[in-house]
Order: structure tokens, then C-alpha cells, then sequence
């Protein structure tokens, strides 16, 4: 959320930065997208929705299965998938509510709720002003790059499993991917031009794209370091600290990661969607795997007491979250979804009037 007022302030001091126009066509998607049709990059129909007359005009021109969301955001708040007008109108409406509830905690945009106190307090922060734009089919990934004097002098790509839909809310990754490595060079090459389209030249980006039937598509580009996994993930896979080469930049220094010519560690991570809405007792049901050799970390999301929300009833809540490592990435993937279906967590089901 700082990326913008950070741009302003390294241009005012004469420090080095990318320009607040890269920054804020990064940001907002809408923008994003006109950049890189300028630019001839492969970019989905979309349209710009203002108000609710918007709305149908839409739909009719981007057509369905289709994708709603804000034009800034972040964690997945106000995506939604819809097949039809209906709910397409339907959809509108719950995310403009859902904006109007979102916060900002410690610097990241979070869901609100009427009844918190700080409810809706990202009002200054965000453009209650949405999009619509086709679905993308296939298989989603991250493709983490640094950028140094312009040069693009890092880039790794992360699997993304299935997302949860209608919400898009994420379930897991592994790295090293994998995919046919020409579709990896393909994504590879999108994200990179996609940053430099919109005129980035410095700094840790985290660009979202899928493989999709037609080839590769951008999702989005975030000029910032991924959130969750992603720090982890790379300095684990490939020895390269994107906090580390950021700052480099950030400072002036010249970036030459130390990146490994072999990934380092197999390895996959699971953030686990509540599965039944209501109350969680205790978080004790990780116990039994925090201390298996290859497990690295299997910590919870929620804390005892905690509400928690499945897919049914809104934008899921995380649980908790594993990261294991195998000798091979598909080991990796097969333990930790071994683990998910061995846990017993303990929600206490929401009577249909308390959801």
C-alpha cells in the first residue's frame, strides 16, 4: 500500500525509484491493461465499471465466464468469477459493500467487518472502481523478477495450484515448476515485458499469469515482493533473498543475485481453506507435524475463538499454513497434500443465522 507514496517521495529527494506513473499504472489494473494492448502485449477484453449503469454495458461487451474486481486491491478482496448478468449484477454489488468494509492492518489490505471498529478505514487508499475482463483458463503462476538499472537480472517461476472459486482465494504453490519449459520461458517472457511496458526499472516485482489455451496472459503485475510463501520460497529454492536485492536497488547498489544454477530444495506449501464456517477450538491439530523432518513449518493462521469462513458463505478464511521439502517437487506436492487430508481441524459449524 506505501508503493505509491514512496514512488513521490524518492522522486521528490532525487532518490533512486521507479516514476509514480510506472507505479500507479501498476496499480491500477485498468491502466495495466491499456499499457500493455499499447504495447502489443496479449491482453484480455475488459471493461471499466464506474457506476452501476455500468454495469450490463459490461458484461454484454467482455461476455462470460468473466472476471470482477477492483481496480486496486490486494488479497483477493472483490474478485469474483460470474457466468451470467445475473450474477455479474449480483457480484457488483457484494464488492462494493466488501470495499467499503475493507482495512488497513500493518501496511496490507485486509476483509472488514461491520463490526470491527477500523472497518472501511482503506477508503483513502483505494478506488471503490471496478473492472470486468475474461477469464483465463490454465494453470495459474507467480514470476518473481528483480529489476537493476533496467536489467532484469532475476526471474523464477512458482506454481500456483487451483485457486478457490468463486473468490480466487489461493491454495498452495511449488517451485521449482513444473511446467514444460517452453511455457515457462513463455510466462517468463510476458512478466518481463509487462514490467518494462509499464516502465519499471528497479526494485522486486510479483507478476501474477496463467497458461492459458490461447498462450500466456498476465493476471497482474504488483511492484512489490510477493506476500506469504514467496520470500521463503525463492531463498529457499534458488538463494536469492528478494528483501535483500530490493534494498540493493532501492539503494542505488547494483543487483547480481547469487541465484543457484540447480534449485536447492523440492519444495511446496499449503495455506488451507476453512472447509465449514463457524468457531475454531484450539489450534492443536498441527502438533503432530511440527517437528517431521521435512516439514518446515506447519503454523496456524487463526487462534482459538476465532470466526472462520468457507467458500459457501464468502471469501474463505486460511487456517494455517505448511511448507514441506522432498527430494523431488512432485514428493513434495504428493506429502503435503497428504498432510491437508489428515487434518482434523477443529471448527465448530455456524447455525445457518450466525452466518
Amino acid at each position: 500500500m506505501a508503493v505509491p507514496l514512496v514512488s513521490r517521495l524518492a522522486e521528490a529527494l532525487g532518490l533512486p525509484g521507479n516514476t509514480p506513473e510506472a507505479v500507479d499504472a501498476g496499480r491500477d489494473k485498468y491502466a495495466t491493461r491499456e499499457c500493455l494492448a499499447k504495447a502489443g502485449l496479449p491482453t484480455p477484453r475488459n471493461a471499466r465499471i464506474r457506476t452501476p449503469g455500468d454495469v450490463q454495458p459490461a458484461g454484454e461487451y467482455v461476455g462470460f465466464p468473466s472476471v470482477i474486481k477492483p481496480v486496486s486491491g490486494a488479497a483477493s478482496i472483490g474478485v469474483i468469477r460470474v457466468n451470467d448478468m445475473e450474477q455479474l449484477q449480483k457480484a457488483y454489488e457484494r464488492v462494493v459493500r466488501d470495499l467499503s468494509k475493507a482495512k488497513i492492518v500493518a501496511g496490507a489490505l485486509v476483509e472488514g467487518d461491520e463490526n470491527d471498529e477500523d472497518a472501511g478505514n482503506a477508503g483513502s487508499w483505494i478506488k471503490v472502481e471496478l473492472m470486468l475482463e475474461e477469464y483465463l483458463d490454465g494453470p495459474e503462476v507467480d514470476c518473481d523478477l528483480v529489476l537493476s538499472e533496467g536489467v532484469v537480472v532475476y526471474g523464477a517461476i512458482t506454481d500456483n495450484w487451483p485457486t478457490v472459486e468463486p473468490y480466487f482465494n489461493e491454495t498452495g504453490s511449488n517451485c521449482p515448476s513444473i511446467l514444460p519449459r517452453q511455457q515457462q520461458k513463455e510466462l517468463l517472457e510476458l512478466a518481463v515485458n509487462s514490467v518494462k511496458a509499464l516502465g519499471f526499472r528497479l526494485g522486486v516485482y510479483h507478476v501474477e499469469c496463467k497458461y492459458t489455451s490461447r498462450g500466456a496472459r498476465l493476471i497482474e503485475v504488483n511492484a512489490r515482493m510477493g506476500g506469504g510463501p514467496v520470500r521463503d520460497t525463492n531463498l529457499l529454492v534458488w538463494g536469492v533473498d528478494l528483501v535483500e536485492e530490493h534494498l540493493m536497488t532501492s539503494a542505488g547498489i547494483p543487483a547480481r543475485p547469487p541465484v543457484a544454477r540447480r534449485p536447492l530444495v523440492q519444495m511446496a506449501e499449503y495455506s488451507i481453506n476453512a472447509k465449514v464456517s463457524g468457531i475454531c477450538r484450539h489450534t492443536d491439530f498441527l502438533d503432530k507435524w511440527k517437528q517431521h523432518p521435512d516439514v518446515l513449518y506447519a503454523r496456524p493462521l487463526v487462534q482459538a475463538g476465532d470466526k472462520v469462513v468457507c467458500v459457501e458463505d464468502g471469501l474463505p478464511t486460511w487456517v494455517c499454513e505448511l511448507m514441506v521439502v522432498k527430494p523431488t517437487v512432485q514428493e513434495a506436492i504428493d506429502f503435503v497434500k497428504l498432510i491437508e487430508q489428515e487434518l482434523d481441524i477443529p471448527i465448530d459449524p455456524a447455525s445457518p443465522a450466525r452466518r
